[in-house]
């Protein structure tokens, strides 16, 4: 019951967020577009109030699809999430189950205007465990890593693939740690 309304509350956070788009995108201009009629005195027009309608019409058919989209969006990051969950998972060993660790409670990400939505911390904790798992299996590798925001590749080899990110041994002696939310890219070098 307890995962049900956690999920519910991940999707209000998209459904909340697709309200305030919707209403800073159509309505707004639509209110401002029939003041601008009214004010003119061209709001009495069948052109004008045909015009209007036709408006509203595709503002609503708009929202309907984008709506449509983010819902589709939340589950197939949820779906994600959970595969990724189930991937994680060690296996069990000699007949005796394995402690599953616990995956801690997505925390909120803001989004500027809008405030927190749920999906997207979801979907960077699930991008940081899919690395993880990839970073872990290159530990004691030459590597070269794709870091976002970074115009160079860095190379090393891999020390050590941490819960956070990956520290990666240079050539020059020097560690380099690298967070799994700035990685885009991990490939073995031929040595």
């Amino acid at each position: 019951m307890a995962a049900k309304a956690q999920t519910n509350t991940r999707q209000q956070g998209l459904q909340q967020a697709a309200a305030i788009l919707f209403t800073l995108m159509a309505v707004v201009p639509l209110l401002v577009f029939a003041f601008t009629l009214w004010h003119v005195g061209a709001i009495q027009h069948t052109f004008a109030q045909a015009s209007l309608a036709l408006t509203l019409v595709l503002a609503l058919l708009g929202y309907w699809m984008f709506r449509s989209m983010l819902g589709q969006m939340s589950e197939i990051v949820k779906g994600m999430s959970r595969v990724v969950q189930t991937v994680a998972r060690p296996g069990r060993t000699a007949g005796i189950a394995a402690a599953v660790p616990v995956p801690p409670l997505p925390v909120a990400r803001d989004v500027a205007g809008l405030g927190s939505i749920w999906e997207l911390s979801e979907m960077a904790r699930t991008m940081d465990q899919l690395w993880q798992r990839e970073a872990r299996a290159h530990v004691g590798r030459r590597v070269q890593i794709t870091v976002a925001n970074d115009a160079q590749e860095v190379a090393g080899r891999l020390v050590e693939a941490t819960e956070d990110g990956v520290l990666l041994e240079q050539a020059g002696g020097n560690t380099v740690a690298i967070t799994y939310r700035r990685v885009q890219g991990i490939e073995a070098l031929i040595d």
